[in-house]
């Protein structure tokens, strides 16, 4: 068998808002061509989406069920993608992330939510992160591993499936925790989800529920995942 997994997105969420066209453009047209190519050439397909599909107003995890109702153009034109994959692919799998952290070469601070806060309490910068708003951290290699299985153990349960790691907090209560296992001291105070402005609006709650995903490949809690990243990285165990 043959797959084709897409990594490529458009999900500089703010930048979304202003350039709707390229959004649709990436995330859901150039999808579209993907899905029907594979269902050309008999291939497996594997798309990356996102919690952003949800509105938010929700106050327990999202199942695949649940129905999409996204609130910025970047949740917009993922669900356009979402779309086009149960329109034209026939042997298509849709990976919904959440809040995803991951190793890459760059020295970019800003690469993911671990990297700048890391980066910000090693130069002693005040942090003011949000308390309210309920997502579910996910580390990349764990969706990796859960492809890799489907992969693998040939599985053919099309759909929609919620690939983050099991369990919510804020992003505050994931900023401290960071912290803890870098043994890092951080100049960190709580906001809330109105004093927080951005150019595109966010989902306040959208953790997801991933036991569809649990009957393949059981997810690890985001707490052992973000330490798994820590230690990959080098930072668990002291400032280095």
């Amino acid at each position: 068998h043959d797959y084709l997994i897409n990594c490529i997105a458009y999900h500089k969420v703010d930048q979304c808002e202003e350039n709707r066209a390229q959004s649709i453009n990436i995330n859901g047209t150039l999808v579209m061509a993907l899905a029907k190519f594979c269902t050309l050439n008999d291939l497996t397909f594997f798309h990356i989406s996102t919690d952003y599909v949800f509105d938010g107003t929700r106050k327990e995890p999202y199942t695949e069920n649940d129905t999409p109702l996204p609130i910025n153009v970047y949740g917009e034109s993922k669900l356009l993608g979402e779309s086009h994959i149960r329109a034209f692919a026939h042997k298509g799998f849709v990976f919904r992330v959440s809040s995803m952290f991951g190793s890459k070469e760059s020295d970019d601070p800003n690469i993911n939510f671990v990297e700048k806060m890391v980066h910000a309490a090693r130069r002693g910068e005040a942090l003011r992160v949000i308390d309210d708003q309920i997502m579910s951290p996910t580390h990349a290699r764990d969706v990796a591993r859960a492809i890799r299985f489907f992969i693998q153990n040939d599985v053919t349960d099309y759909g929609i499936y919620h690939a983050c790691n099991t369990g919510q907090c804020a992003w505050y209560e994931f900023a401290r925790a960071i912290f803890e296992q870098s043994d890092l001291r951080a100049d960190l105070s709580p906001i809330t989800y109105t004093e927080f402005h951005t150019r595109a609006p966010r989902p306040q709650y959208c953790s997801m529920d991933n036991s569809r995903l649990r009957q393949y490949y059981p997810m690890k809690p985001w707490r052992e995942a973000l330490s798994e990243y820590l230690t990959l990285k080098g930072y668990a165990g002291g400032d280095k």
